[in-house]
């Protein structure tokens, strides 16, 4: 084995499927352009047959990030409070986030069309056009084959030849019009993905959003200053009833006949000394008092816009986190949109070169050319058609969970397979899921399943984001919860959640029966729950704006390190750590200290429970083992075109390369690996 102190590797291209998720292309798949009539057909239909993943990952990433802006909910914001700062009004900060919501609106409109699958849209979508070409050209070929058997019997130039010949080129045509207009349709779209990213991005950077964010920060400040000061006054004037509540008591043991003539006009004069100053304590003591209740209004008021300021202003800094996160899925959108409209522009090309072959009465050439275009065209079919659930609802779905030497899965339908250890086959669960996870002897998962794109109205049922627990020996899953979940994790027997439910998105503990679930603390900030893993017995979350990560001990949080994070996962007592900017880390979460570094350069990583770990290379897609137990800690180069790494509760690690396939290391020395079979596309 090659080792090496840092993760490197060699440039092949990456695409982004969603965020922080990653997948890898070799470039020479990538060369979709047409060159000679006849042989560029069949260089096009070997190179889609031998790489047909990438049509589905381009999909994948179009969808994935059209869906998350569909679905993404802006903040409603009605700022009354304190003035922001120089330059900008509550007026006209209010203004501006209006016209942004009526731009963000126009933005969502636009994107729906490419997935939109209800029956209401009026007709398919972009999405499943896309789907649907290919099938096309599997019905017509019964009649294009008719049609060149027929002309091969007849005389060129006669009726007969003429007329089935203008049907032929008919049914062959029949396809360029719709690949022209999915190919307008898909530019459209990328103009209008590249301006809604642009417009994001500058209302998240320096627009309406950071206003926004700057104005709730001088706001709340205002508020807790202000707040600070009531209290201070309270303080002082509880020290003053002190004092004049000793004074009025001894004056009124000598002035009460005094006080009881108050009233009387005459009676100011009949009050001894005493009696005066005793009235004007008393008349005091209650001023302050009123001041007091007055004061602690306020601070009640006030602490109610902080509270509701400080929620607001989280939701906006959450939003303006995704649509920062817009950008790189723009970005490669963009890229995928290009390599379909070269595609489809490609077979709309070679269809035409076909049609010209047969006005060149080249009729065994042109046949032999539309069965290449049939077989350019075949991968098209297995087009990944579903769009799952974004990260506004489900921030680290889990679709691969192994549990001692087996594993738990779910397909791109969503659909849950067991693969027992040396077995032969996946075996199918009941229903589907849309994140599974596994430890000991607990399988959990969230209910639900993707959006079949390529359909209208695909989903006779909506997910209900349940968290469910999967009995083997009944074969049948059991609700255990009555709130959507964001995402699940298990260790130790125990089983957590963090609630999906806007005003909540906390951690919950399950019970252990029914739906009975215990809320833990709130997260430090007030901050949000993205991510959550267990190690040493405890649970950890990833804070969804800080992205610090957390400990709980029992009663409260504490934070791991001071980094900010996109990742964690736990085995036995260790958590590994993927920080934001790509490096690695280990945390014993038993005996504490500061997360201990790995390495860099990583998009994925797999935890194993005596702190070694297995990464994914950002810049190659190469699987690496790190040895965290030797300082410094060693990588070492295992396998390419990796996609993703997984350890199991046992420390049996898994990888599946570009693919589909899944692999099980069997000698970590001699660096083999045994392949398990391929899972059911779905």
């Amino acid at each position: 084995m090659t080792v090496h102190q840092t993760l490197t590797g060699k440039p092949d291209r990456r695409i982004q499927t969603g965020i922080n998720q990653y997948a890898m292309l070799h470039h020479a798949i990538r060369n979709l352009a047409s060159i000679e009539p006849k042989t560029a057909t069949g260089k096009l239909a070997m190179n889609l047959v031998a790489q047909n993943s990438v049509s589905v990952l381009s999909v994948a990433a179009i969808s994935g990030y059209v869906y998350a802006l569909t679905e993404a909910q802006l903040p409603t914001v009605t700022f009354q409070g304190a003035t922001p700062g120089p330059g900008i009004t509550n007026q006209e900060l209010q203004q501006a986030y209006n016209s942004f919501q009526t731009q963000f609106a126009t933005f969502q409109g636009e994107a729906r069309a490419w997935i939109n699958t209800t029956p209401e849209s009026g007709g398919a979508s972009i999405f499943s056009q896309l789907v649907s070409v290919p099938t096309t050209f599997k019905t017509i070929n019964g009649s294009v084959q008719g049609k060149f058997e027929i002309l091969k019997t007849l005389t060129p130039g006669t009726k007969p030849y003429n007329d089935t010949m203008a049907q032929l080129k008919a049914l062959i045509g029949a396809e360029t019009s719709d690949i022209n207009t999915l190919n307008t349709a898909m530019q459209t779209l990328g103009t209008n993905l590249q301006n809604a990213a642009v417009t994001l991005h500058t209302a998240a950077t320096t627009g309406v959003l950071k206003q926004l964010q700057d104005a709730y920060s001088t706001e709340i400040q205002s508020l807790t200053d202000d707040i600070s000061q009531c209290q201070d006054k309270i303080n002082s004037d509880n020290s003053k009833i002190v004092g004049l509540g000793f004074a009025a008591g001894a004056a009124i043991t000598v002035g009460v006949v005094g006080l009881a003539n108050i009233w009387n006009p005459i009676g100011w004069i009949m009050m001894g000394a005493g009696a005066v100053g005793a009235y004007f304590a008393i008349a005091e003591i209650e001023r302050l008092k009123g001041e007091i209740a007055g004061l602690k209004t306020k601070i009640q008021n006030d602490e109610m816009w902080r509270q509701d300021d400080q929620k607001a202003a989280a939701s906006v800094a959450s939003f303006s986190g995704e649509v920062k996160g817009f950008e790189t899925l723009n970005s490669a959108a963009q890229k995928e949109l290009t390599t379909l409209e070269q595609l489809y522009s490609t077979l709309a090309d070679d269809i035409s070169t076909t049609i010209s072959d047969l006005d060149a009465d080249k009729l065994d050439e042109a046949q032999a050319e539309w069965e290449a275009i049939l077989e350019a065209a075949q991968p098209l079919e297995d087009l990944t058609a579903y769009i799952w659930p974004t990260s506004l609802m489900l921030p680290s779905p889990t679709s691969f969970a192994p549990v001692g030497s087996d594993v738990y899965a779910l397909n791109v339908a969503g659909d849950a397979f067991h693969y027992a250890s040396g077995g032969n086959t996946w075996n199918q669960l009941p229903n589907s899921a849309l994140s599974i996870v596994a430890s000991g002897s607990v399988v959990a998962a969230i209910d639900g399943a993707p959006i079949d794109g390529s359909t209208v109205n695909p989903n006779p049922s909506v997910p209900t984001y349940f968290v469910k627990t999967y009995n083997s020996g009944s074969n049948a899953w059991t609700t255990i919860s009555d709130f959507p979940a964001a995402a699940i994790t298990t260790g130790g027997g125990d089983i957590y959640a963090i609630n999906q439910t806007d005003t909540d998105r906390q951690v919950y503990k399950y019970g252990g029966s029914g739906t009975s679930w215990t809320k833990l603390a709130d997260l430090p900030g007030p901050d949000a729950a993205s991510q959550i893993a267990v190690a040493g017995g405890k649970v950890f979350a990833l804070a969804n704006n800080t992205q610090l990560v957390y400990g709980y001990d029992g009663s409260s949080w504490s934070q791991v390190g001071t980094a900010p994070a996109s990742a964690i996962t736990g085995n036995g007592d260790m958590l590994g750590i993927l920080m934001t900017d790509q490096s690695v880390y280990t945390y014993d979460a038993v005996n504490g200290g500061s997360p201990v570094f790995g390495g860099s350069d990583a998009i994925g990583l797999a935890q194993l429970s005596n702190k070694d770990q297995y990464v994914v290379n950002a810049s190659s897609l190469d699987l690496y083992y790190i040895d965290n137990n030797v300082s410094p800690p060693t990588a070492t180069d295992l396998q390419p075109n990796t996609t993703g790494v997984y350890a199991s509760d046992t420390d049996a690690v898994y990888y599946t390369d570009n693919n589909g396939h899944v692999w099980l290391l069997t000698d970590l020395e001699q660096n083999t690996w045994r392949q398990l079979p391929d899972l059911t596309p779905g």
